[in-house]
């Protein structure tokens, strides 16, 4: 006796079976893709509501002052072989072990300054993420008042008598707290291009969105309104405004 022959697919069936499965794939990766930035938004929250811990902890050890250090990224972090960026002044930055920078003594885990969604900067594209570059993911607003902001940490390096060699202190950020910007994704500055994927770590379609670490310890997925953009001269930082 003989079996019964077996049939194959034909052609079509097997277009049809693969056109299904690229409608689903097309359907599924953009729900994994948005699943996954979720994700990224909120180890990050968690990594910088762990630094306002260490910002806390230092200003309680310092006579109520916020940390003095030498660049933008030196507050906490590593210290990569990288020069990245700015190779001229990596030999200064270097020098100084990552012990020293201020906010390692009391946030010992490095990784807690390192964005999981760290794409770099559009501004500085020679470093590919800034962790890479820097070793930090975050930005203070240093030495300067731009964007409305009071700044929060000073220059070692400057004359203390300047206010640029001055941080601010914890009593001054308890008059308005909830508002007070403390520090952010690194390239939450106005002055980088939203348009670049570098820049766009949790925004989304071209949102100037970002991960904003406050006064009183909570972070939020901030949005600047668009003329902030041009701000960066602004120094008229004031606590009843919706930043400062």
């Amino acid at each position: 006796m003989h079996s019964p022959a077996r049939r194959g697919f034909t052609l079509i069936e097997l277009l049809v079976v693969i056109a299904i499965i690229a409608v689903l794939a097309g359907m599924l990766l953009p729900a994994l893709a948005r699943t996954k930035a979720g994700a990224n938004r909120i180890k990050c929250a968690s990594n910088q509501h762990q630094i306002a811990v260490a910002y806390q902890m230092y200003s309680d050890d310092s006579k109520d002052s916020y940390p003095l250090h030498d660049d933008w990224a030196s507050v906490g972090g590593r210290i990569n072989g990288n020069p990245g960026p700015w190779p001229w002044r990596f030999a200064d930055i270097k020098s100084v072990p990552e012990t020293n920078r201020p906010l390692n003594n009391y946030a010992p885990a490095s990784d807690v300054f390192h964005c999981p969604a760290d794409k770099g900067d559009s501004y500085w594209p020679q470093a590919k993420t800034c962790w890479d570059g820097w070793g930090n993911s975050y930005l203070n607003m240093w030495t300067v008042d731009w964007y409305r902001v009071k700044h929060v940490t000073g220059d070692s390096r400057a004359d203390p008598s300047k206010a640029e060699g001055r941080s601010i202190k914890s009593s001054e950020v308890a008059l308005s707290a909830a508002n007070k910007i403390i520090q952010g994704d690194w390239h939450w500055n106005g002055s980088r291009d939203v348009n670049d994927k570098k820049s766009v770590w949790h925004n989304y379609k071209g949102r100037r969105s970002y991960n904003m670490q406050f006064g009183d310890g909570h972070v939020q997925n901030f949005v600047f309104p668009k003329e902030y953009v041009g701000w960066q001269a602004r120094s008229d930082w004031n606590p009843s405004f919706t930043w400062w």
